[in-house]
């Protein structure tokens, strides 16, 4: 509990919202509209949050020997995100979860991190779907009734058994085509971009001088403009930057990333 709070208030900002411990009190997920209706999900009772993340922390910890890693990794992950345990920063704790789950598992060596939170970015929708396998029939085991604007009363005899016994089918498939499109798709993007910004500091300090941070910035830059550096960093760096290393980067990144560029310009 004390790892999971801290990295809770790592990641929110606002000290209002920063947990001590888990909930103590009942949340519930709202999309647009008024009343009962616009309540999409109720986590469990707070009372039963100590328990379900004993066995969710059980089960990470010392999971079964014959469950692949990855398995493990989706359950670890979409079962936190449905206990809910903080008021605030429960998703993107849950998808760093998958990243920890697998680092203990020895599939990935230590440091080593999959961008599947970038897949799972681009892929919102499939992951709406595989949370609501489950967060749809668990909103119909509760009772809401609306108290005010923002305030509801949510009852369920269900208790806690629907949250510690789920079928994780939908969202195990989800996670791993995340991990498989991650690994297959974004760790090769990021490695050919990492190779050829190396490429492109090569040629630019072959000619000029330009201090590290800067040329990081301006390469950075460059290659989200798609090989053109903006004028508000030629006009702030220009100080400590010759006209023509601009020129240089440029016709770098244009080469390296995008070829073809410089000749139809």
């Amino acid at each position: 509990e004390r790892y999971l709070v801290e990295l809770q208030n790592d990641i929110i900002t606002n000290p209002f919202d920063q947990a001590m411990q888990y909930r103590t009190e009942q949340n519930w997920l709202r999309r647009g509209g008024h009343g009962a209706a616009s309540v999409t999900y109720v986590p469990p009772n707070p009372d039963d949050v100590p328990a379900l993340m004993q066995g969710l922390e059980t089960f990470a910890n010392d999971p079964p020997r014959n469950l692949d890693p990855l398995i493990v990794a989706s359950i670890v992950s979409f079962w936190f995100v449905f206990i809910h345990p903080f008021m605030d920063g429960n998703g993107r704790l849950s998808r760093f979860l998958i990243h920890h789950a697998l680092c203990r598992s020895g599939k990935m060596a230590h440091g080593f991190l999959l961008p599947v939170s970038v897949a799972i970015k681009r892929h919102e929708s499939d992951y709406l779907a595989a949370l609501e396998s489950f967060s749809k029939p668990a909103r119909a085991l509760w009772r809401v009734w609306a108290l005010g604007e923002h305030e509801f009363d949510c009852q369920t005899d269900a208790g806690s058994m629907p949250y510690r016994y789920w079928d994780a089918t939908p969202c195990v498939e989800f996670g791993a085509r995340m991990v498989k499109e991650a690994l297959e798709h974004d760790l090769q993007a990021e490695t050919q971009f990492l190779q050829g910004y190396d490429e492109v500091v090569r040629r630019v300090e072959a000619e000029f001088d330009i201090r590290n941070h800067d040329l990081a910035t301006l390469i950075s830059s460059c290659f989200r403009e798609k090989g053109r550096v903006s004028n508000r960093w030629k006009k702030q760096l220009g100080i400590r930057v010759q006209p023509e290393a601009f020129d240089a980067i440029e016709a770098a990144v244009q080469d390296v990333f995008f070829p073809g560029t410089a000749s139809e310009a």
